[in-house]
């Protein structure tokens, strides 16, 4: 009876070999299932027909001239003249930074100025029936308005673009007192302006065989330009 002890023996050796393999070393046949994804805020969520939502567009902007520091890190003796509010304005004071034998990168960036309110009537279920309240609109003495036929926005009928709030409010409540129920919509309001981005750092107040004082003196046709402390461009190049 000996080789049944054996056996026995065998048995539990291999139960025990079996439990450790599937307790310690064996990986679940099926993946855990991965952390759910944070809960959206939907208290933060509005549609943009929702009263007090409007469209924000994000421009990504060049960093400001005076914080400005090289591909290295560390800032440099280079300069940017500008700002210029035109591209022609630009050209032009880059063809006299030319004359004087100096390379330069024009820098495109964009300011973010105060909204323009436009007072609107919200679309029409078709153009035809826009077109009808306009002509209901010119017979009221309101002459100032357009057909819209912006994506989201296909026939409403605008009643004009205003600087001021207060102006297209007034506006509003003068449509009003007429019967017409206008909405106020603020647009973003972009300016394009230009940097003259000058080739290689200034030596002994230089930029070349020019002193940076000629800078000042000259008159750029442009009020508030000037020349101001940037970062190193890599590879100034020309227009």
């Amino acid at each position: 009876m000996r080789w049944l002890r054996w056996l026995f023996g065998l048995l539990v050796l291999a139960n025990v070999g079996l439990y450790m393999w599937g307790r310690w070393f064996h990986e679940p046949l099926v993946a855990r299932p991965p952390a759910p994804l944070p809960d959206v805020a939907p208290e933060k969520m509005k549609l943009l027909s929702e009263p007090g939502a409007s469209l924000t567009v994000r421009v990504t902007q060049s960093t400001a001239p005076g914080d400005e520091v090289s591909a290295s890190g560390e800032a440099g003796d280079c300069y940017r003249l500008g700002p210029f509010p035109s591209l022609e304005r630009a050209r032009h004071a880059a063809a006299r930074i030319e004359s004087w034998g100096l390379r330069y990168v024009r820098v495109p960036e964009f300011r973010t100025l105060n909204p323009i309110w436009r007072v609107y009537l919200p679309p029409f279920p078709s153009k035809e029936a826009a077109e009808r309240r306009r002509r209901e609109l010119t017979r009221l003495g309101f002459k100032d308005h357009a057909l819209i036929q912006e994506s989201g926005m296909e026939n409403a009928i605008s009643l004009g673009l205003f600087a001021i709030e207060r102006n297209a409010r007034a506006r509003a409540e003068e449509l009003a007192r007429h019967g017409v129920r206008a909405a106020l919509q603020p647009l973003p309001n972009l300016q394009p302006v230009y940097w003259l981005a000058l080739a290689g750092a200034a030596r002994d107040e230089r930029l070349g065989d020019v002193p940076l004082s000629r800078f000042a003196l000259e008159d750029w046709g442009s009020p508030g330009v000037s020349l101001r402390q940037a970062g190193c461009l890599n590879s100034p190049s020309g227009p």
